[in-house]
């Protein structure tokens, strides 16, 4: 059964150590979190606040530049905290222009990932918004994101974000159900297309079907769904309610 957690960029705006944040985290119904960096803190103190919030470290973000100046460094950190999901939160629009681009983005990524795989990780691949642009009526492919997801190694996860899926134009059940066999993580978020000001917005506060998101991932046995809302300027109130929230859609599914 899936998991709720919440991906910490939506809460960076508390003025706190990354520490505090995480036990305030525990006080709400999140099991899990998912990291975008550590701020400045040492793995060590944050893998203990994680013990004591009695939360489990569901995935990081990780951008390529971390692992193409300091690799090794990068998923020590992580090991340290007994997160072993790696997620390339974006790869660039440059990257999903068409499909021969998508193809070198595959491989470039795949190449990521067999190496991750190797040292223990999972890796995975979140999407934005330009991944699902329609290509060229001859492409035997709908979108940029489909032939990626083609030519991708399939060890490759694909933490899929509906809310901006939505937001650049598909249905993200469709999206869910087509690759149902690549997703361990989700990201809940909803949207209201047309503006880059509601790219995010709190649950229930967009367009997004969320319950038909969540009974499709939960068809599809994913291990956690994941909430962000990367533009909130009430982290407080989107923490308290989207922990009620996303509990009540994982109950009825």
């Amino acid at each position: 059964m899936a998991r709720p957690a919440i991906q910490l960029y939506t809460l960076r705006e508390f003025d706190e150590p990354l520490t505090e944040t995480l036990l305030r985290v525990g006080e709400t119904t999140y099991e899990g979190v998912e990291f975008a960096g550590l701020g400045d803190e040492s793995p060590d103190a944050i893998a203990d606040a994680l013990d004591d919030a009695g939360l489990v470290p569901v995935g990081a973000h990780v951008g390529l530049d971390a692992f193409e100046s300091d690799y090794a460094a990068t998923v020590e950190r992580y090991r340290t905290l007994g997160c072993d999901r790696i997620v390339v939160p974006s790869y660039g629009e440059g990257g999903f222009g068409s499909v021969a681009s998508a193809m070198e983005t595959a491989d470039d990524l795949s190449s990521v990932a067999d190496r991750l795989v190797a040292d223990g990780f999972e890796a995975h691949y979140h999407n934005h918004t330009y991944e699902f642009a329609a290509l060229e009526a001859s492409s035997r492919f709908e979108t940029a994101y489909d032939a990626f997801a083609a030519y991708s190694d399939d060890q490759l996860g694909l933490e899929f974000d509906v809310g901006l899926a939505q937001h650049g134009g598909v249905d993200p059940t469709t999206y869910l159900d087509r690759y149902a066999d690549r997703l361990s993580l989700i990201h809940l978020t909803d949207t209201n297309p047309g503006d880059d000001d509601t790219l995010h917005v709190d649950l229930d506060e967009g367009v997004v079907d969320l319950n038909a998101c969540v009974s499709t991932a939960a068809a599809a046995d994913v291990d956690w769904v994941i909430h962000e809302n990367g533009l909130t300027t009430d982290p407080e109130a989107t923490l308290e309610s989207s922990s009620r929230r996303l509990q009540e859609l994982l109950d009825d599914n």
